[in-house]
């Protein structure tokens, strides 16, 4: 079963302050405004309300009051996105923007994700730690014209608090505790070497005994126990030009593999009689140089990233008979150069190049722990020797390279019309092996050696336009297409043709976006359908694996978010998305049957955020602060084939304390009701197994900056 805590005295910390808040505020008009929120989505640093893009930003300060921790944390506050791990949280995860993701590990994102300008193009480093981080961007909709990595279903731009040599020495130090041993601690130092120069340095740490029993006694899944740290080096060795040297890594020896059955783990925990463990080691290093022309800014950006990721166990069952693993290396190097014009000018443009080089290097098996006599799995069945080990090796090397650009004119004072374009050529090349340790004998795909490549070419505009309703409120317009190059199936391949077509979607958006009543209300609106060709899909039938096309999808939905401060010392959130997302036309969702009308894996009809944050002045250096966030969505399905379906669930989460300016203490409280609720749930050889979600934890988190 899973282990959480009872409720504590902790709503007594936060009920009077959020109850007090209508009586201390006579005055809504005293209330000053909002922060005035600035992105960089598109390439440039410009008002929220300006950008024509559906995008949801939450600051450094957001992420830290919600108690966000991985960026899975920042897309369940995100209506029409989602993130799962794929296998336990260790090597592949799935990313989900209006219902359009990538349903198999090891394929290109359908999401382009960026930390600090680098693409992250393993799916095994989507599981970002967010420590130190200055802002989170998370852009729906195809975003080709803009980013160097085509981004089929939308976009994410993470940036990290950056050196600052005016800023001073100082830093912050954030400690946490909790049940199950819980330990959490974060610290960030900026120090200027000079007038000219500064280095940063931030880490982050978690450790936690696991939380759900294994009724097998042979370890309890579920625990804690990773290290991440990153050092950036600013140097400005002119007026007009900046170079940053940043260096990453992250060790993740966590054993997040607690899948029991589909039915019950979160009552009964799991039985592994052969616990599942894995390692996640993912590397970084990057060079950015930036320098004003006066005209524009001319920008590279040169990186290396590395993700190194191994597991072997049982099949999550209580039976010892079968084993499985996977051993995977990638690595990347990418290149990207940009030119941003300077702003104030008739027309706003961004155009560069972006080369992408990358090496995959994989080994999937699974294996049986003793000998087998003949038709004892299925009729038909060989007899087998122990040790009995079936697996595939596979080398992919890719190389993309793309030119892009984005140009916005302003026509009028309230016109502006919009134009980009995206050209790419994309080759992926594999050497494929699949063989077993008995000559001639493989149960789970055909024995065979292979060696093939595929190239591919594409076009994706954007266009669309900009209207000035007044002088507070915009609409917005657009069209655009995104495209993802095809690939091969890289490990138990059920026939000699290894590859998968492109997939594209032409996505056609309105919206309206503003900041009202003297800055104390936002909002935003978008409506949008996406018209899918060639989805990549993934299915598995528990023996068969393939990826595959499905001819047509298509996603129709819209977006409302609204910030508000309508009383002194009250913010408001609330974001509301609507989805419908399912294929049209799809008939190998698994051998035998038609997918078509089946709803996109990890997209719900419907999901809502809504939070509220309060503060009262308890001193003349002290706020008590309150918060509160609940995080709703409704069913949603896990596979293509529509068969694990997880009901609709929401999870509320309570943050109380004081915060001193240089100092704070709180108390958190995640999943307040201890809503049961899966985290994942996958087809394995040995049928459906579910992961149990987070109960509800109770802990204690102070922070000191200097």
């Amino acid at each position: 079963m899973i282990r959480s805590l009872p409720l504590s005295p902790v709503l007594l910390l936060s009920v009077p302050l959020i109850v007090d808040a209508p009586a201390r505020a006579a005055d809504a008009a005293d209330a000053e405004a909002l922060p005035a929120l600035t992105v960089e989505a598109q390439r440039r640093t410009q008002a929220a309300v300006e950008v024509p893009v559906s995008l949801r930003a939450l600051t450094g300060e957001e992420v830290e009051a919600r108690g966000i921790r991985d960026l899975g944390d920042a897309f369940e506050a995100t209506p029409n996105t989602d993130l799962r791990s794929q296998r336990g949280g260790m090597d592949a995860a799935t990313v989900s923007i209006r219902g359009v993701s990538s349903t198999a590990f090891g394929v290109d994102p359908a999401v382009a994700i960026y930390m600090d300008d680098v693409f992250i193009g393993s799916d095994g480093g989507f599981q970002v730690p967010l420590y130190d981080v200055e802002q989170v961007e998370i852009l729906r909709g195809p975003q080709g014209t803009l980013y160097g990595r085509n981004a089929l279903g939308g976009a994410v731009n993470l940036r990290s608090h950056r050196p600052d040599p005016e800023a001073g020495a100082g830093g912050y130090l954030r400690l946490g505790f909790g049940e199950d041993v819980t330990r959490q601690a974060e610290t960030a130092l900026n120090l200027p070497l000079g007038t000219d120069a500064a280095l940063r340095l931030s880490a982050r740490g978690d450790l936690a005994h696991g939380r759900v029993d294994n009724r097998a006694g042979t370890g309890d899944p579920a625990d804690m126990d990773d290290l991440a740290g990153r050092a950036q080096l600013l140097l400005r060795p002119g007026e007009a030009t900046e170079v940053l040297f940043a260096v990453d890594h992250l060790r993740d020896r966590s054993n997040p593999a607690a899948y029991g059955d589909y039915e019950r783990v979160w009552d009964e925990g799991v039985n592994q009689a052969i616990p599942f463990n894995g390692k996640l080691d993912t590397s970084g290093a990057s060079l950015r140089l930036s320098h004003d022309l006066d005209w524009a800014s001319v920008e590279s950006v040169t990186a290396w990233r590395s993700t190194d990721a191994r597991g072997d166990g049982g099949d999550f069952t209580a039976s010892p008979l079968r084993v499985n693993g996977y051993d995977r290396d990638h690595d990347q190097m990418t290149q990207e150069i940009r030119l941003v014009s300077a702003s104030g000018g008739p027309l706003d443009w961004t155009g560069g190049v972006f080369l992408l080089r990358a090496r995959d290097d994989r080994y999937e098996y699974t294996g049986l722990s003793t000998a087998l006599p003949a038709d004892v799995l299925f009729p038909g069945q060989p007899a087998i020797p122990f040790p009995y080990r079936e697996g595939t090796t596979s080398r992919i090397e890719s190389t993309s390279l793309a030119g892009f650009g984005d140009v916005t004119w302003h026509a009028t004072d309230r016109l502006d019309l919009i134009a980009g374009l995206r050209a790419g050529w994309d080759r992926r090349e594999i050497d494929y092996d699949h063989r077993s340790n008995v000559p001639g004998m493989t149960l789970g795909a055909p024995g065979q050696t292979r060696s093939t490549r595929i190239d591919g070419t594409d076009l994706s505009p954007r266009v669309g336009a900009s209207w000035a309703l007044t002088s507070e409120t915009r609409l917005y317009a657009t069209i655009s297409r995104g495209y993802k190059a095809g690939g091969f199936n890289v490990s138990f391949a059920q026939g000699a043709d290894l590859s998968y077509d492109p997939e594209s979607a032409w996505n056609y958006e309105i919206g309206v976006k503003g900041d009202v009543l003297d800055g104390r209300l936002g909002f935003a609106a978008s409506a949008f359908w996406m018209d899918w060709r060639d989805q990549q899909v993934y299915s598995f039938d528990g023996y068969a694996l393939s990826i595959a096309n499905a001819p047509r999808s298509r996603s129709i939905g819209a977006e409302f978010e609204l910030t508000a401060r309508p009383l002194p010392g009250l913010d408001l959130f609330a974001g509301l998305g609507l989805l419908d997302a399912r294929f049209t036309d799809y008939p190998n969702v698994t051998v035998g049957t038609d997918g078509d009308g089946n709803r996109q894996p990890l997209a719900s009809r419907t999901s809502l955020s809504l939070g509220a944050e309060y503060r009262e002045p308890v001193t003349e250096t002290a706020d008590a602060v309150a918060r509160i966030d609940w995080n709703w969505r409704s069913a949603f399905y896990y596979d293509a084939a529509n068969t694990m379906r997880e009901p609709a669930y929401g999870l509320v989460n309570l943050r109380s304390g004081i915060d001193g300016g240089d100092w704070g203490l709180f108390v958190r409280v995640a999943n307040l009701f201890d809503t049961a609720h899966r985290a994942l749930a996958a087809q394995q050889a040995a049928g459906i197994h579910a992961i149990p979600g987070q109960p509800r934890t109770v802990g204690i988190e102070g922070v000191l900056r200097f």
